[in-house]
């Protein structure tokens, strides 16, 4: 094989997003994600000299691939990615001549802009190594237009009817209360959805946590000698735990999962410091990449391998794996149960932070690693029986005021043909999903019996309680002081009346509170509208007012102030950022604006303080960003606050250190 050269990538980090790591010498290429964004898991070495990488064959041989005939023949693999990558295909096929692997020809849905550096990186880890994993498959490559939920699902849409039968989605943002309602997206008849479980540790992200979606988490992997798999911990970095909003579904009833939806469900290597090489020449070229970003792809063409072979043998494809993923794990009747050696590597050491790795199941790895040979061969299938069904769904919301309409959303498993409901006040439902609406106020038992294309039934329930509404609210409150001279403090006292349950206080000055009786300082002069809106524990809201009138205090001729600066010294590395609170003291009443400002800086190091200026009194966050030019230097730094008030200009100054490594 020849020498891969990874020279270029420092020269990409100045076009990325990056932010620190608690992972030594590797670093996040995207920040946390915007409200309704996606961002993908994915961290850049950048020792890769001194650290463990992989290629494609040390890969299919650790995890078992290379003794597998199936290559993804026939099968279509939707790698979904926002913005993608315009260099893609001349990426992959550089990839496949550097480890003798046969190109493909990438069938490219949507607007492949290219835009985003990160996520370029992303699109051609996804690629390249679904790739390595299925030589033999299409690959899709369903682009967003952007990193937004709903941009991405409809690219997750398109693949699937671009006739991908499993689909890959190395991106997620953390779970929330209406994930129920993109299920949908999800729930495809004969199609597999793969999603990395995240990137900071302990946590849920969804898509991941999806009961229609496998959950992929993270692993250090190390080899021997003869590049077999010598040992696979838990990665720190891996994310997981008990969902906050998904009940469990029946495919973990038995595992330990805290009663409800777990994640992961699998791991894959992720950590950075054991990761995969990866051809990117938007961001310079060969780089080494981790996070469970590299884990989703490959276990997409996992079930491509599956899919392969089920063809063959006359079967329709994998579909939901969980169904045949936790059943084949299983090594033991008693709960919970111990996973079976044959198919799975139980990963026991490790933690993410909250979590440890551990028998049987753990919120780090799932179930554990593939001994792929063996589990692409058990999921081919020896039978064309119907899966038995075993009924389960989930109910939204449990409890509430009449009147309560719930969703009610089938989880159940196996080769259902028909629903039956019985909600528990004489009304019944034979569709999947219904809807209902409670109008009396009691307990009610809802249940679903669901029966299979054999004959076969299941049955589940769920408890629904209705209570009667709360009484109105009505918001009023009281201020002890409606004017005066800043700085002017005023306790605002609640006196609304019915069921409150929250109070949310708006000054009028950009500042609010939660609380039910807040005190607020005012520190400049204006008239204010001080704003209450209660919240009733049925969700209806009031609203009451009161004006504030502030005015400025009589300027005072002695008037000073004095500057200074904490820490007195700070060190920072090189592409990272320290910072110091600058503190303004006032004597003799002193009110003027002072404008702050610094000095002495080395090269390539911005300043910015936050705010840039104070009146009177205060303080402000002094942040010194660098980058990786900064030269390695110890300065001095003076700190200077320019007085403006009655009195005239005013100058004051403070020094501290900045050490530069």
């Amino acid at each position: 094989m020849k020498i891969v050269r990874i020279n270029r990538w420092l020269a990409s980090l100045l076009a990325l997003t990056l932010t620190s790591s608690a992972f030594a010498d590797s670093v996040r290429v995207k920040g946390p994600p915007h409200l309704g964004h996606a961002r993908p898991p994915l961290y850049l070495n950048l020792t890769p000299a001194s650290s463990v990488y992989y290629s494609p064959g040390q890969i299919r041989h650790a995890y078992g691939f290379d003794q597998l005939s199936a290559t993804g023949a026939g099968q279509k693999i939707a790698i979904v990615d926002a913005y993608g990558n315009a260099n893609i295909q001349n990426d992959l096929n550089t990839f496949c001549a550097q480890f003798g692997l046969n190109s493909a020809t990438v069938q490219i849905i949507g607007n492949n802009t290219g835009v985003d550096p990160g996520w370029a990186m992303e699109t051609a880890l996804d690629v390249e190594w679904a790739h390595a994993i299925a030589p033999g498959a299409t690959i899709i490559l369903s682009v967003a237009s952007s990193s937004q939920l709903t941009d991405l699902l409809n690219a997750v849409d398109a693949a699937v009817n671009a006739g991908a039968t499993v689909v890959s989605m190395s991106w997620g943002t953390t779970e929330f209360s209406g994930m129920p309602y993109y299920d949908g997206h999800f729930n495809r008849a004969n199609v597999s959805f793969t999603a990395s479980s995240g990137d900071g540790g302990a946590g849920v992200e969804w898509p991941a946590v999806s009961p229609y979606i496998l959950a992929v988490g993270g692993t250090s992997l190390y080899l021997d000698a003869n590049g077999n798999r010598s040992s696979e911990t838990g990665w720190s970095g891996s994310g997981g735990g008990p969902s906050a909003y998904y009940s469990i579904p029946s495919y973990q009833n038995g595992w330990a999962t805290s009663g409800t939806r777990g994640v992961p469900d699998v791991s894959f290597v992720a950590d950075p410091a054991t990761g995969v090489l990866v051809y990117d020449l938007v961001n310079g070229g060969w780089l080494v990449v981790g996070g469970t970003s590299a884990g989703a792809p490959q276990w997409a063409g996992l079930i491509a391998l599956v899919n392969d072979a089920r063809a063959r043998n006359g079967f329709s494809a994998l579909g939901l794996p969980h169904t045949r993923i936790y059943p084949l794990a299983q090594a033991s009747a008693t709960t919970p149960h111990t996973v079976n050696a044959a198919y799975f590597y139980d990963v026991s050491q490790g933690n993410n932070g909250a979590y440890n790795a551990a028998a049987p199941y753990d919120f780090v790895t799932g179930l554990g690693s593939p001994v792929a040979n063996a589990i692409v061969v058990a999921l081919a299938g020896t039978t064309n029986q119907p899966a038995p069904v075993t009924a389960s769904f989930t109910a939204n919301p449990t409890s509430g005021q009449a009147p309560l309409t719930v969703q009610f959303t089938d989880q159940s498993s196996g080769s259902v043909a028909s629903w039956s409901w019985n909600f528990g006040d004489g009304a019944a439902s034979t569709a999947q999903n219904p809807f209902h609406a409670y109008n009396s106020a009691r307990s009610f038992t809802a249940v679903l019996t669901v029966t299979g294309s054999n004959g076969q039934t299941s049955t589940a329930s769920h408890t629904i309680t209705v209570t009667n509404a709360p009484t109105q609210v009505v918001a009023n409150f009281s201020a002890n002081r409606t004017s005066g001279q800043a700085p002017l403090t005023v306790q605002f006292t609640d006196q609304s009346s019915g069921s409150v349950a929250s109070w949310s206080w708006n000054f009028g000055d950009g500042a609010a509170s939660t609380a039910q009786n807040p005190s607020h300082t005012y520190n400049s002069s204006g008239n204010f509208t001080a704003v209450l809106t209660v919240t009733g524990s049925n969700g209806q809201t009031s609203s009451a007012s009161q004006a504030i009138t502030v005015t400025n205090a009589p300027p005072s001729a002695n008037g000073d102030f004095s500057i200074s600066a904490s820490p007195s010294s700070i060190t920072v590395k090189a592409g990272q950022n320290g910072s110091y609170t600058v503190s303004v003291t006032p004597t003799g009443g002193y009110n003027g604006t002072i404008i702050l400002n610094v000095s002495g800086l080395p090269l390539g190091a911005i300043p910015i303080f936050n705010p840039s200026l104070l009146i009177g009194s205060g303080s402000s966050t002094l942040t010194i960003w660098t980058s990786l030019l900064t030269p390695r230097s110890n300065s001095t730094l003076t700190i200077t606050g320019t007085g403006i008030s009655v009195n005239g200009t005013q100058t004051h100054s403070t020094t501290v250190s900045l050490k530069i490594r």
